[in-house]
């Protein structure tokens, strides 16, 4: 009995009704902005496309992926130990995005200038890896935020409204991409619309990124968290990261999710090969429909951010962790069987919407985490779950060599293996429905008694 009373305690929120609905509309509000400058801060496919307009081979044009990747997850479990009190959260997420206002104009006006196309592309990646460190913060953040001022019971229409409202805005973003990229867009050309040169057209889309992230950074800063009684105090580095790391993996169902969430992640990440599959498909250049690409690959999640919230509202989270999985699998089949199906048709790019839908697992494997957790562990334990999806870092790089090596379809079936094994571990092993162990939630009283 008393179990449950503390688990139950673990998910309840101490916020008013008016400004939990205050978070939800700055939540939504918030994602639809970064939805909005994907084409740039979801580092991949305009980053590969325009390395390999530079002249870059398959595992250089996927570096970018890699070190986003990478630093997402080793950046925020850094922030999270220097930051542990409640009262700086608002404030790390509004220098987040504050920070990533200020790359993208960097990166527009360095790539305006006579360079070398060596050059441009270390820009291009160096611009990827302070958008990793900033932005990926700032979502980890964001985490304590949802655990503190959003209930349980609202989490569900959260997640529906926000991942099938924000990738409308992310399918504007991309159309407007592949207008700037190709001066067309389905084959129209708005009557008055310049003309607009590379590298200008890359420039102009990195700096669309300042104002955008300029306004997120003012809107976390509004967001209501209410302060608990007593703050964590930061610990030594050595305790506070290994030694929490530790007790982290210690527990079979986190650790179980962690390693599902790397594979799936990983196998996800083969979707800068997709576009690289243009040339052979239809023998056009890589970058040729990245943009209508990148439509797919977020109009889809409209229809999938809606059905997953849906979901988790009617069924349980592992559900979620199911569906996403099954849609990255179904992407790359659908890749590996469109030629052989329908030929050089532009077909094949089914399942960049496929893959899109999948890239929720994004969002609902980490909430899993999060439902296995006390909130006072909440920000550190979601730091940790990017810590652990290092290794998915490198999948886009291994991708490319296998890529290089073989085949672009060779590494098709590499991702498939990966996405199958998650699902073969989600179903063997994790529970339904996800609540914090007993031991964890005493040990977060005890260090509040202690305080």
């Amino acid at each position: 009995m008393r179990q449950d009373t503390k688990t139950e305690a673990a998910v309840e929120v101490h916020l008013e009704d008016r400004l939990q609905r205050r978070n939800i509309a700055i939540y939504v509000a918030r994602f639809s902005l970064v939805y909005l400058a994907a084409p740039i801060l979801y580092v991949g496919f305009v980053q590969g496309g325009l390395c390999k307009r530079l002249g870059a081979s398959d595992f250089v044009a996927n570096l970018p992926s890699a070190a986003f990747l990478f630093l997402t997850g080793f950046f925020p479990i850094i922030m999270a130990w220097a930051f542990p009190q409640v009262r700086y959260v608002r404030r790390v997420m509004m220098l987040g995005y504050l920070i990533a206002a200020v790359a993208g104009g960097v990166a527009a006006a360095a790539l305006l200038l006579p360079a070398p196309d060596w050059l441009r592309i270390a820009v291009v990646l160096i611009h990827g890896a302070v958008v990793a460190c900033s932005t990926g913060t700032a979502w980890t953040f964001e985490w304590e935020v949802l655990g503190r001022g959003i209930s349980e019971s609202r989490r569900g229409p959260l997640f529906a409204m926000t991942f099938s409202i924000g990738p409308l805005f992310a399918v504007i973003g991309s159309l407007g991409s592949q207008l700037l990229i190709s001066n067309e867009v389905f084959g129209w050309t708005p009557s008055h619309w310049p003309q607009i040169p590379y590298p200008l057209n890359y420039a102009v889309l990195y700096g669309a990124t300042l104002p955008l992230m300029l306004l997120a950074a003012v809107l976390v800063n509004c967001y209501a968290v209410p302060l608990p009684a007593v703050e964590v105090q930061r610990k030594a580095f050595l305790e506070g990261v290994f030694g929490g790391f530790g007790r982290f993996l210690s527990n079979r169902l986190i650790a179980a999710a962690c390693a599902a969430f790397l594979l799936v992640g990983s196998g996800i990440m083969i979707q800068n090969n997709m576009v690289f599959f243009t040339r052979e498909v239809v023998g056009l250049a890589e970058d040729a429909f990245v943009g209508y690409q990148n439509a797919l690959r977020f109009g889809c999640k409209v229809l999938a951010g809606l059905a997953l919230g849906w979901i988790l509202k009617r069924t349980n989270p592992r559900m979620n962790l199911f569906v996403t999985a099954l849609l990255g699998i179904a992407a790359v089949l659908w890749i590996l069987s469109a030629r052989r199906l329908f030929g050089p048709s532009l077909l094949f790019m089914v399942a960049f919407g496929l893959n899109g839908a999948g890239e929720l697992m994004g969002h609902y494997y980490p909430y899993y985490v999060f439902c296995l957790s006390p909130k006072s562990q909440t920000r550190r334990n979601i730091a940790f779950v990017t810590l652990v999806n290092v290794p998915t870092a490198f999948s886009p790089a291994l991708f490319g060599l296998i890529s290089d090596r073989w085949s672009l379809t060779a590494s098709f079936w590499a991702a498939l293996a990966m996405m199958v094994a998650a699902l073969v571990l989600v179903a063997g092993v994790l529970p339904a429905r996800p609540r914090p162990r007993a031991e964890d939630l005493e040990a977060a009283d005890l260090e509040r008694e202690l305080l």
